[in-house]
């Protein structure tokens, strides 16, 4: 399969995650930035809930059946706008900062044009002298922080349909399959069909089976290629979110937008290690959703904050109302992806809304409406004091606390690694743009302007070093994230491409208001023009980051999708893959595959459209045939039990993979039942691939 056959499948998965949620945003009246970076939480919030609601229907899950109920919504929200306008005979009131005027930052001499309309201080001006350039600048930004992302990735997985070969994806891919098979997305059935009181966060395998559907009757590329897809398409997604993030966080500093957008792909903790390493397709999902979200909570809270001090029109109150339900959806998109994202959220945004609160409450208390603080105080306390007593009898939360992880590193070293970047080298990766993040951190400080997005960084690289070690009762906070630092260290770029790209504009008005390079380049006047200033700072942090780490952004994704350089265990090498997807062909329809998961045996379903009977690499729980196969099926010819079993579940073929791990095959946990079967007798060769093989089972008849 080329990248161009790959086209298709990620216009329709860009769709899928983006045009639902964004056109019922905008047709709601929401401006176009934020319902780009928001609206992908509320496609995410739909597909969630109409999965469930479709499977308790008995209707499937198809791209026909959700798109009609796609457009209905549309249509219903944008009739309801329409006719809220009329009432309130106004258009959507202009939004400005959290407190009258309080753009979080002074006018600086790196900024000019004319004063920024809606700004009760005069002073406060554009980068840009214009709304138009000002889009152009931002989408140009988008473009470029995207291919840096997009080109590596790419390069890394070789080929478009190649497999994740990882944990976690063998896991992910199969739900696919099934969701396929038996179109029922619902996220209260256990993915696997464990039972309607199993919950699991589905959300991702919901959106991305559409983009299957899409392409037609199902193929060897079919699910590999969606999966796939939607990588690409959440690292550009996320380089939306984090641009709509830095503009509702500082709405009258458009330069800070076209920064932030461009320094968030110089950080590599996502989607590169979340996405390639762990393989988290879903927590993946809700980490891409992450700053669009808060992008609604930022602008929905400044919207009532600015209203709050004076009276405000019917419009204003209406703006209000879509920008909370925007938030809130939002919100609830990144809860359903991955109920472990939401906490992330939290983390990112709980120093704005402690700031928040804590004006909204004094200026109560000053007022006099202290009955008015008390009551929802009393309200919360006994809220979150009956949700802890709920939550700390959920088996799903001691599964996941209960979750043992051994220590990786001092907490001093785990620091040191977020805030130099060393994720994916030893050595810090993106020097320049790691000080810039120091500097906005000092600027903010100094200037007492938006100091919670210092404290917001602050927050993850701490939750982060507390994840990876040593063991302390701290430690045990990190639980709800499998007390995994890559989970945590994921939502680190959401502020700090903001905070690099507050420090980028401070380091050039610095450099223009000291004269150096008016003295130095005395008949270059473009030299000291802002534009060329910040433009040279950039060039200067890409090339000594070696294009933002694209090369060893490459590695890191060829380390999982290239059986020559996988480096935790290869289960289908190139031939091997062949063979798996010429499954249908040797095998026919009806047949069901037996063998030793970890040897790459599950992809027969995912790639070669032919059922397994271990769907995933995680064998606890399993029903007693099963469980019975993996622990005797090299007594096939001796024991009548293993034949019940066989026949039970159907088994027609048994794959198994000589190669050894010393040889780069992935080590197995299981005993020999699955892997050291005599096959001289009971069993007829069908196809070799490699050290691989594929028998026909005869043995039971």
């Amino acid at each position: 399969m080329s990248w161009i056959e790959l086209v298709p499948a990620f216009v329709a998965c860009a769709a899928v995650l983006v045009a639902p949620g964004a056109l019922v945003a905008r047709a709601a009246g929401v401006p176009a930035w934020l319902a780009l970076g928001a609206g992908p939480g509320l496609s995410v919030a739909f597909y969630a809930v109409l999965a469930v609601v479709l499977a308790r229907s008995g209707v499937a899950w198809s791209p026909v059946t959700v798109g009609l109920l796609a457009l209905g919504c549309l249509v219903v929200v944008a009739a309801v706008a329409v006719l809220a306008r009329r009432a309130t005979s106004s258009g959507w009131a202009r939004v400005t900062g959290l407190l009258p005027g309080a753009d979080g930052l002074g006018a600086g001499p790196a900024w000019s044009g004319t004063p920024s309309e809606g700004s009760s201080r005069g002073a406060v001006r554009r980068w840009a002298p214009s709304t138009w350039s000002w889009r152009v600048w931002v989408c140009a930004a988008v473009v470029v922080s995207a291919v840096v992302t997009v080109v590596p990735t790419m390069i890394g997985m070789g080929a478009p349909d190649a497999p994740l070969q990882q944990w976690d994806a063998v896991y992910h891919l199969n739900g696919l399959a099934l969701i396929q098979e038996t179109g029922d997305a619902s996220q209260l059935n256990g993915l696997y069909g464990a039972g309607a009181s199993v919950y699991y966060p589905t959300a991702w395998h919901a959106a991305v089976s559409l983009v299957v559907s899409l392409g037609g009757p199902l193929t060897a590329s079919s699910i590999t290629a969606a999966a796939n897809a939607s990588t690409l398409v959440m690292s550009v997604v996320w380089v939306l979110g984090a641009a709509a993030f830095a503009r509702a966080v500082l709405p009258h500093r458009p330069a800070v937008t076209v920064l932030a957008a461009l320094a968030v792909s110089a950080f590599s903790m996502f989607p590169t290690v979340q996405l390639a390493t762990l393989a988290q397709w879903p927590n993946g999902l809700a980490t891409m959703l992450i700053p669009g979200a808060a992008a609604a909570v930022v602008t929905a809270t400044r919207s009532w904050r600015s209203h709050a001090v004076r009276t405000s029109p019917p419009a204003a109150r209406v703006t209000s109302c879509v920008l909370t339900a925007l938030a809130l959806g939002s919100a609830a998109g990144v809860a359903l992806a991955q109920p472990s994202g939401f906490v992330g959220l939290a983390v990112v945004l709980a120093p704005f809304v402690v700031t928040v609160l804590a004006v909204v409450v004094r200026d109560a208390w000053r007022g006099g409406h202290r009955t008015a603080v008390l009551v929802p105080a009393g309200l919360v306390v006994v809220f979150a004091t009956a949700a802890a007593l709920v939550l700390s009898r959920s088996s799903v939360l001691d599964m996941v606390f209960g979750f043992a992880r051994a220590p990786q590193r001092s907490i001093p070293v785990s620091v040191a690694r977020i805030l130099t970047d060393t994720v994916l080298t030893p050595v810090p990766g993106n020097i320049v743009v790691s000080v810039l993040v120091v500097v906005g951190a000092v600027v903010l400080l100094r200037r007492r302007r938006h100091r919670w997005l210092v404290v917001s960084a602050g927050l993850v690289v701490a939750l982060a070093a507390l994840a990876a070690g040593p063991e302390n009762p701290l430690r045990l906070v990190t639980g709800i994230w499998y007390t995994q630092a890559a989970r945590i260290e994921a939502f680190y770029p959401v502020p700090a491409a903001v905070l690099a790209a507050v420090g980028a504009l401070a380091v050039v008005d610095g450099a223009r208001a000291s004269g150096r390079v008016r003295a130095k380049a005395p008949g270059s006047p473009w030299l000291r023009s802002p534009f060329a200033l910040t433009g040279a700072l950039l060039v200067v942090a890409f090339l000594t980051s070696a294009a933002f780490q694209a090369p060893q952004r490459a590695v890191r994704f060829a380390q999982a999708y290239d059986p020559a350089s996988i480096q935790w265990g290869t289960m289908l090498s190139v031939d091997e893959l062949e063979l798996m997807r010429d499954l249908p062909e040797i095998v026919g329809d009806d047949a069901v595959v037996l063998g030793d998961p970890f040897s790459g045996a599950p992809y027969a379903w995912s790639v070669g459209r032919t059922h397994v009977v271990l769907p995933q690499l995680n064998i606890s729980g399993l029903d007693p045939d099963r469980q019975y196969l993996v622990d005797h099926f090299d007594d096939v010819t001796t024991d009548p039990r293993v034949c019940e079993a066989v026949r039970e579940l159907g088994v027609t073929h048994f794959y198994v993979d000589r190669t050894k791990p010393r040889d780069g095959a992935k080590r197995s946990p299981l005993g020999p039942a699955l892997s050291e079967v005599d096959v001289s007798t009971g069993f007829v060769p069908v196809a070799t691939a490699g050290d691989a093989a594929l028998y026909e089972l005869t043995a039971c008849g």
